[in-house]
């Protein structure tokens, strides 16, 4: 229906990523005046609206239950350092291409297939053959 409406503008850039698709929120131990949420991955207005309670009770220093819950200052897991992300990361998503087409055609995915796709992280995206694929 909108084939013939054109497109104004695009964005696209990189993206504030976890490895679990879950914010990190906290404060820099070291100086309590430094606030920070990163890492919400595009998941909407339910994390930032959490998000944005925990952060005002950080600044405000508040003893609360939005400050006092396990979002805060909780460490993430670390992606691994390049050229080892990129190589890998180039295997688990052909991985998740061909586990995802596999299981589309209704054919056995192949185990190599399988162990590798499930080592991304929540929630990736895989673009690819003209369909988004959700591992």
């Amino acid at each position: 229906m909108l084939a013939d409406v054109p497109i104004d503008y695009g964005w696209s850039g990189p993206i504030d990523r976890t490895y679990d698709g879950l914010p990190l929120i906290g404060q820099y131990p070291s100086c309590k005046d430094i606030c920070y949420g990163i890492g919400w991955s595009g998941n909407g207005v339910g994390p930032s609206r959490l998000g944005g309670k925990i952060l005002a009770g950080l600044a405000l220093e508040q003893d609360n239950r939005w400050t006092q819950n396990r979002f805060v200052n909780r460490v993430g897991r670390k992606f691994p350092p390049e050229p080892l992300r990129f190589l890998f990361g180039s295997l688990v998503r052909q991985a998740i291409i061909r586990k995802d087409s596999a299981e589309i055609s209704d054919k056995p995915v192949a185990s190599a297939d399988r162990i590798l796709a499930n080592l991304a992280p929540a929630g990736t995206e895989v673009k690819g053959k003209g369909r988004d694929y959700n591992a």
